[in-house]
């Protein structure tokens, strides 16, 4: 499903970065959040990441099904 979400990153003069982001999804938001779960894990290898699709949605997860993770927009 399409949303309208979007995200994007622009350079500063003084090195750092501007996001604007746009649409009912905070998307940029999302992917700070799933850093930060990554980095308090131990910045575990990709092989430690796994998804689960159900009739219920989609599910990030880092280790185990049951384990820290996150929902990706749908």
């Amino acid at each position: 499903m399409a949303t309208g979400s979007r995200a994007r990153t622009m350079p500063t003069p003084d090195g750092g970065w501007t996001v604007v982001q746009r649409g009912p999804f905070r998307l940029w938001d999302q992917v700070e959040s799933a850093i930060e779960a990554w980095q308090k894990e131990g910045e575990p290898h990709q092989e430690g990441f796994g998804i689960t699709v159900s009739g219920a949605g989609q599910r990030v997860w880092i280790g185990t099904e049951d384990g820290p993770g996150w929902d990706p927009p749908t």
